[in-house]
């Protein structure tokens, strides 16, 4: 099996295992062509069967601060156009691409654990919440800042953050626009598991060869009580 190169992801292949790496150092953004070559990934990994499960985490010292947002507005702006009164007249496809592809993450038959470190904002934390298992180290920090530049999370936050974590939890998260610990993170239910940053990828790979050869999405609460509790 041929792996592709990408000029923003990195894709490493071992034994089964996927790494996949945001690698737009030194916070990992995502840019227009990130969300394209995620797209291609995504797809090129659930096309071969050689892979049984995924890791996804940041090259360096952050998972990712989240989208490029001057880069998507003038984005957004140029594709959707505005009325006179400055409302946008449709939703851009490549936004409703990206929401497309994280479906597609969410879908893939093997388990898919986001290995985090660092920050992990806005748009990252959309792409963690489509993971199907989250371990983070003992310093990473999350958020959804995005009211704060008068936005909204726009790839199923909302959403993902509704069903984990409750309704009113995830509107206070979105509102506030405000960073939570790792601690805050477990007691949200948002990752599943905290150890030492030294020792997340290990965790991950580790827990991934445990649950890849009788993987069930459905079973996702056993995997966690019976190997990250």
């Amino acid at each position: 099996m041929k792996i592709p190169v990408y000029s923003t992801i990195r894709l490493l292949f071992e034994e089964g295992i996927g790494l996949l790496e945001l690698n737009s150092p030194p916070s990992n953004a995502m840019n227009l062509e990130f969300f394209r070559e995620f797209a291609s990934v995504i797809e090129f990994i659930r096309s071969n069967e050689e892979f049984r499960a995924l890791i996804i985490s940041g090259h360096g010292r952050h998972y990712s601060s989240g989208a490029d947002v001057p880069v998507l507005l003038n984005e957004i702006l140029e594709k959707a156009g505005t009325d006179n009164k400055g409302r946008l007249k449709n939703v851009p496809e490549f936004l409703s691409n990206n929401y497309a592809s994280f479906l597609m993450l969410e879908n893939l038959s093997i388990p898919v654990i986001s290995a985090i470190r660092g920050v992990c904002l806005g748009s990252a934390l959309e792409l963690a919440l489509f993971s199907h298992f989250r371990l983070c180290g003992e310093e990473a920090v999350f958020g959804l800042p995005e009211t704060s530049f008068n936005l909204v999370p726009g790839l199923g936050g909302i959403y993902k953050l509704c069903s984990i974590s409750g309704q009113a939890l995830a509107l206070e998260r979105v509102l506030k626009g405000s960073t939570f610990t790792a601690e805050d993170a477990l007691k949200y239910r948002i990752v599943d598991k905290v150890v030492p940053k030294k020792l997340l990828i290990s965790t991950a790979d580790d827990f991934a060869r445990h649950i890849m050869q009788d993987f069930r999405v459905e079973k996702r609460g056993l995997y966690v009580k019976k190997y990250l509790s």
